[in-house]
């Protein structure tokens, strides 16, 4: 068993059952201003691509596999938030593009070998090498002022769903709070939130993790980011989106 192997696998597993992020800060106010959406060949563009960032490994991510289907169970007022949850942009955007941006300067990110070591000793190997980074990026562009109402929606729905919401049948996610973080800044207007949760078994690191976002508003499109350390839930280390992936994407976006 190597660790590059379970690091993969871990991380997966976390991504869908994790209690995705929910917590909104941030200036989403004003009435926004009315543009034109871009298509995804234009959007293809303006994400950002591998060598644009230092330290990171920057691929293809397909919009709506990150974390699994959403769970039905929300109320209504918690609803704009699941297409976040579900790996995908808010609202109706007319096109969306998604990249991952994963961090190669972690501890440990090479194969290594598992034999001859104690448990103690393989569950810390495990964390210090899945210690990193790994942010889902989506692009996503809006006609009219599509944009400024979606952010406004996910603010909305951050500070209705405080307390989270449970998931039904087997294996369903319980997400057990939202809570508001301190925004970027970047572009005209941000929202920034975590969410706590799990698959409802009370399973160590996955029902004890939190996921964080951001959702960036430039004019008609809207860049979210969703960062999962999974080193970092599995030692109870408080993390965030990097800001050095938020400035280079918004770099591209000016």
């Amino acid at each position: 068993m190597r660790l590059c192997a379970t690091a993969a696998v871990s991380t997966l597993s976390v991504a869908l059952v994790t209690g995705c992020s929910g917590s909104g800060s941030g200036s989403a106010s004003g009435s926004g201003p009315r543009g034109r959406a871009l298509n995804a060949a234009a959007l293809d563009r303006l994400v950002i691509a591998e060598g644009e960032l230092p330290g990171y490994e920057i691929r293809p991510t397909d919009p709506g596999t990150t974390a699994g289907d959403p769970p039905p169970s929300a109320g209504a007022a918690c609803r704009p938030l699941l297409p976040l949850l579900a790996g995908t942009a808010p609202g109706t955007p007319a096109a969306q593009v998604s990249r991952t941006a994963a961090e190669k300067d972690g501890p440990e990110t090479h194969a290594t070998a598992l034999d001859g070591l104690s448990e103690g000793e393989v569950q810390n190997a495990v964390r210090q090498s899945m210690d990193r980074d790994v942010t889902v990026i989506t692009l996503a562009s809006y006609a009219g002022n599509g944009a400024h109402r979606a952010l406004r929606s996910v603010s909305g729905a951050v500070r209705a769903c405080a307390d989270g919401f449970g998931g039904t049948g087997p294996g369903a996610r319980t997400f057990t709070a939202f809570t508001p973080e301190h925004a970027s800044g970047a572009g005209e207007e941000s929202v920034a939130f975590a969410a706590a949760g799990g698959d409802g078994a009370g399973d160590g690191a996955a029902s004890g993790g939190s996921v964080h976002f951001q959702v960036v508003r430039h004019g008609s499109t809207l860049a979210t980011y969703m960062t999962m350390n999974v080193g970092a839930m599995m030692a109870r280390r408080a993390y965030a989106v990097p800001p050095r992936v938020i400035s280079a994407q918004s770099a591209k976006l000016r």
